[in-house]
């Protein structure tokens, strides 16, 4: 990557263009951060009218973080000179802090300040809406808008369509007591921008220019809300990757990102060189998405490229440790190596929870437990517990469960989580070991513990408990097994990878990822971008700088190893022979979960 003042010539014309509005294709590893920030740099040092912000805005807290590091890196923050500011924000925390938070009680109709709820505070299940066959939680609704026209889902995938006038009266209840998910927040932001025209006014006004990041996961509604503002005088610009859209099921095509160049006035430029990955996986991915990118980095002496290994699914310690082998060979630190999934599930199921036992409340501790124990991750765990504390507690505490796994939070908030953080760490005084037997020794435990923790909740932060906490506590569904049969490892022969899924490491450059999905799913990658699995599986590989390890799984091989070889990718085996273990594994740093 250049460095931070040695931009490359794709990447000036980008900064140099004027103060209008373009768009910005971009490849996997083009160096979008950079190019972004050094943009609203030039755009604040080139402006005159003090009166509006620069903004920029992006789709996840990390990318936020990094783009404020670096702009923070790049421009003198003591400069008193008057020029435009600059603010750097995600999509949904703009709408938040303008529109929701300060303006949504006019068309929401509540008596108090908006706030986020996540879907599993336990005052939501008494918000229900009909899908035609059966209640279904208001929380879960999906938004989307074709057309001008609303339309809603609830369910998983495809989901199930709901009718308008029912969603809307389920989302005008849910509002009234001042809730809205992140869904429904784009709705309420989208209806106050109409129905409070001052408002529209004001936003165009503060924010002249806006520029949006990682454009192609802007959804329907997101993008009703942009040309909403941009009619009113904001001048919008995009930079993006239309192969990079993998957030299909919340209404993100990538066409308004793929078609902006058409509009007039639209300036459009491409970046086309990936600093990131070595030749040999540019050129597999070129292959998916039928770009002509070039690589900037040559292949070093050592291992580096695109292989694949077998895996099964009663074996997988095996597989981590053929991915342990390569990572040696491709003389990769363990700490800038990943292990990376299609799904959720995968994920859980390799290092995470699986199905916890136990129900409701009992269940989300029992996964804290196993998350901690199994996996040695505190803040899946963390995060497993704080829905299960805020399950015993008062309905009336609507947005806690948000408040508490913020990091933007007061000191009172700020107690609360080193009170529960303090439960969660500790197996001898707080939550009860994964190991122990789940009906008759870890359930008492657990009992017990967690009732002395809402009692202290209450007498320190005034947290009221809710009613019925025997029966929120029951052990049904609890077995005499222990919650997780497992030993904790001697560090020396550990097999801890960081885990994590593809859409959580979208956006980062790691040196070695092996990715591990289904036979479908990898059809549908070496068919090329044109479906979102496809596009999933592009993600995943231009994540990868130096290696790339796909997992096939061991019954599809023979049907799909001649579809590998021939889009570039190398058998393992034939590359980098097994070498028999001379020396106790190395602990692996796990991030994200373990195995």
């Amino acid at each position: 990557m250049p460095a931070v003042n040695d931009l490359s010539k794709q990447q000036e014309d980008v900064v140099d263009l004027p103060a209008e509005p373009f768009v910005v294709s971009a490849c996997a590893g083009s160096g979008k951060t950079k190019t972004a920030v050094h943009r609203i740099a030039a755009m604040r040092s080139r402006l005159t009218d003090v009166t509006g912000s620069v903004l920029l805005l992006s789709f996840s807290n990390v990318a936020v973080e990094t783009f404020q590091r670096e702009y923070g890196a790049l421009v003198s923050q003591g400069s008193r000179t008057a020029r435009p500011t600059v603010e750097i924000d995600t999509v949904d925390g703009f709408l938040t802090k303008n529109l929701l938070r300060p303006h949504g009680h006019l068309v929401m109709g509540c008596d108090r300040c908006p706030f986020l709820v996540e879907g599993h505070e336990p005052f939501l299940k008494s918000f229900t809406i009909w899908d035609g066959a059966k209640p279904a939680k208001t929380s879960e609704l999906r938004v989307t808008l074709d057309g001008g026209k609303f339309s809603f889902r609830v369910g998983k995938w495809a989901g199930i369509a709901v009718d308008p006038t029912e969603a809307k009266a389920g989302l005008k209840k849910l509002a009234v007591v001042g809730a809205y998910t992140h869904e429904s927040g784009r709705y309420w932001a989208y209806r106050l921008l109409r129905e409070a025209p001052f408002l529209l006014r004001a936003i165009a006004r503060r924010y002249p220019h806006i520029l949006i990041d990682e454009a192609q996961d802007i959804g329907s509604v997101h993008q009703a809300i942009l040309e909403l503002i941009a009619s009113a005088g904001t001048k919008l610009s995009m930079i993006g990757d239309v192969n990079q859209g993998i957030f299909e099921f919340t209404g993100a095509t990538g066409e308004f990102l793929g078609d902006y160049h058409k509009r007039p006035g639209v300036l459009a430029r491409p970046l086309e060189t990936n600093f990131r990955s070595v030749p040999s996986i540019v050129a597999i991915a070129n292959t998916f998405s039928g770009r002509k990118d070039g690589p900037d980095r040559v292949e070093p002496d050592c291992l580096s490229g695109a292989f694949y290994i077998t895996i099964d699914d009663d074996q997988r310690d095996q597989a981590l440790k053929r991915y342990r082998s390569l990572l040696g060979a491709a003389e990769i630190p363990a700490s800038q190596a990943a292990v990376i999934f299609r799904s959720t599930q995968a994920f859980n199921t390799w290092s995470g929870p699986g199905e916890p036992q136990g129900q409701g409340v009992v269940k989300a501790f029992g996964a804290s437990a196993i998350w901690r124990d199994k996996a040695r991750n505190f803040n899946h765990a963390y995060v497993s517990a704080c829905a299960g504390i805020v399950g015993l507690l008062d309905n009336n505490h609507g947005d806690l469960l948000a408040k508490i796994r913020s990091q933007a939070a007061d000191e009172t908030m700020r107690s609360i989580r080193r009170e529960i953080w303090n439960f969660v760490k500790d197996p001898v005084a707080g939550l009860p070991s994964a190991n122990l037997k789940a009906a008759t020794q870890w359930h008492p435990l657990l009992v017990t513990r967690v009732k002395d923790l809402v009692v202290r909740l209450e007498k320190l932060f005034s947290l009221k408990p809710g009613e019925n906490l025997g029966q929120k506590l029951a052990k049904k569904a609890l077995s005499d097994l222990p919650l997780w049969q497992g030993v904790n490892p001697d560090p020396s022969q550990s097999l801890k990878f960081r885990m994590s899924t593809v859409h959580k490491v979208k956006g980062e450059s790691i040196d070695g990822v092996m990715y591990v999905t289904s036979k479908s799913n990898i059809e549908e990658m070496l068919a090329g971008t044109q479906t979102e699995n496809g596009k999933i599986g592009y993600v995943a590989l231009t994540r990868a700088r130096n290696l790339f390890v796909l997992g096939v799984p061991a019954k599809a091989i023979a049907e799909l190893e001649p579809l590998l070889k021939a889009s570039g990718f190398l058998s393992a085996d034939a590359h980098c022979p097994i070498v028999p273990e001379k020396q106790p594994l190395a602990e692996l740093k796990d991030e994200d979960g373990g195995a």
